[in-house]
């Protein structure tokens, strides 16, 4: 995958499905992650990272299941895309 913007495909937090989330991913990593607010709590950085699907938030970076996708797009009050170098998971090439 390139550096270039992901595609136009959006992903509208009213009708977002985990599985829109999962085929994002899938489409746009590991170069594009997802930042996702959820309503009442702090934001969360979804990646496919290194062949997995993984979570940042709270300052910890954990493996996540897929099912979790559908819980946290039921609580999504906002979705963007951040680039991985402007994320959680960026890597430190020093």
């Amino acid at each position: 995958m390139s550096e270039s913007e992901p595609s136009d495909e959006v992903l509208d937090r009213d009708t977002i499905t985990g599985n829109e989330i999962a085929n994002w991913l899938n489409a746009n990593g590991p170069e594009w992650v997802l930042k996702i607010d959820p309503l009442g709590e702090k934001a969360e950085h979804l990646g496919f990272i290194d062949g997995r699907f993984k979570l940042a938030a709270d300052g910890e970076i954990t493996n996540i299941a897929l099912d979790y996708f559908t819980q946290l797009a039921d609580r999504a009050r906002r979705v963007d895309y951040v680039h991985r170098d402007d994320s959680p998971f960026a890597v430190d090439d020093s």
